[in-house]
């Protein structure tokens, strides 16, 4: 007995109709049936009684299905087979096959295209053809309006069922991807918090500290622009291009600076390419955009569209302006400015991140940078930005220094060789 009920079982099913377009159809349809009542087709009042079952039956079925969140494929199919017996009543009390009400046949054909299986709108397709032809017999061969009109609705009933039988199956294999990239998320949550990270198996104890101070300092920003973004977009009604952007763009930043961790520390270079220096300073300014706005303060761009390509490793040019654009941020006051300048001098790119705050201490620009070394430890500096950055410049075979400008506000001027550091 067993065997026999496990053979018959059919699954569930969790994308079933939860709302009440079917109880409004029927509401109006029973509007229709009593402005029509004085037709001599129409039974009255007993079509009334087969359009207050369908009223009540489907009001009951939504009120059930509303407080489950599956249900066997037995009960969608009997909740179908009871709708197209009432249906076919109603047709029965208003004229049989030429009754009007043979649209109602749609709420069955569309039930079983968007909830079950292709044999379930196949066979709901093929009750309600039956019934029309049935209840529109006999048609003769003289009759050719008679035979068209029901080929017609036929027809319509088989497309429809089809139209909606696609858009549910592109629906569920969209709704399954969806649930496929979650499963690897979930996959990658358990292999970080169940595994040794690959730089702790592969480095020294040293290097290892130097590298985890650096990488969580960018980190650090990369993950705040993600966070406010998404905070940003979950605060309004729908989420706004640029926040999702952003979010994008922070999540890639974080994705390739932990690569190029893993890189060095397997004592691999830095991976360098022929680029743009434009688009790594608006991808940097693009993550700092928010704090930026947060604060008040305007980030201007002076980059000059002729600009040679550079031979950089981007991922580290981006960790360079967002290290410099976030530390003006945090001394500059509200309604402030930061400008980045590019130029080209010889062989070199000049750039320049500029800003309207206190500017540099002057003891800071005597000793030069120094890891560690932060004037805003209160507030919760590290002192590893700045050092990053002229570690990243130096393996480019560049330079970076420090000033103020003479109307007030700090300066830092990076220079970069064109054609990247020497035997890259």
């Amino acid at each position: 007995m067993k065997n026999y009920l496990r053979a018959m079982d059919r699954g569930e099913v969790t994308s079933f109709s939860r709302n009440s377009y079917e109880v409004i159809f029927a509401v109006f349809m029973i509007a229709l049936a009593y402005f029509y009542r004085e037709n001599p087709q129409i039974d009255y009042p007993r079509i009334l009684y087969f359009f207050l079952l369908l009223l009540g039956s489907n009001f009951l079925f939504n009120y059930l299905l509303r407080r489950r969140s599956s249900v066997n494929l037995w009960l969608i199919d009997l909740i179908l087979l009871l709708n197209f017996w009432v249906i076919t009543g109603v047709l029965y009390c208003s004229g049989g096959g030429s009754s009007y009400f043979w649209v109602l046949y749609l709420l069955p054909v569309f039930g079983a295209s968007l909830m079950a299986s292709f044999k379930d709108a196949v066979g709901i397709v093929f009750l309600c053809s039956l019934a029309i032809t049935f209840m529109s017999w006999p048609l003769t061969a003289a009759d050719l309006a008679g035979v068209l009109a029901l080929a017609v609705k036929i027809g319509v009933l088989s497309f429809s069922a089809g139209v909606v039988y696609s858009t549910s199956q592109s629906r569920k294999r969209a709704e399954a991807g969806l649930a496929f990239k979650r499963g690897q998320v979930e996959q990658l949550e358990r292999k970080i918090t169940e595994t040794e990270s690959d730089i702790v198996k592969t480095a020294s104890t040293g290097e290892v500290g130097t590298l985890v101070s650096g990488v969580l300092h960018d980190l650090g920003n990369a993950v705040s622009v993600i966070l406010l973004s998404a905070e940003l977009s979950i605060s309004g009604e729908t989420p706004e291009k640029k926040d999702l952007e952003r979010i994008l763009k922070g999540a890639r930043y974080a994705k390739g600076l932990l690569a190029a961790a893993l890189s060095i520390v397997r004592g691999q270079e830095y991976s360098f390419e022929t680029g743009q220096l434009k688009e790594a300073v608006e991808s940097a300014v693009l993550l700092t955009d928010f704090s930026a706005k947060k604060r008040g303060v305007t980030v201007e761009l002076d980059l000059p569209g002729d600009l040679p390509p550079l031979r950089m490793c981007r991922a580290h040019i981006e960790r360079v302006f967002i290290n410099a654009i976030s530390n003006s941020l945090s001394f500059v006051p509200g309604g402030g400015k930061i400008r980045v300048s590019a130029r080209t001098r010889g062989d070199l790119i000049i750039t320049e991140i500029s800003d309207s705050g206190p500017g540099f201490p002057g003891k800071m620009l005597k000793e030069g940078i120094k890891a560690f070394g932060t004037t805003r430890k209160d507030a919760g500096g590290t002192g590893l930005g700045l050092f990053v950055c002229e570690q990243i410049a130096l393996r480019h075979g560049g330079r970076i220094s420090l000033g103020n400008i003479a109307e007030g506000g700090a300066k830092i001027t990076m220079s970069l060789p064109i054609a990247g550091p020497a035997g890259k």
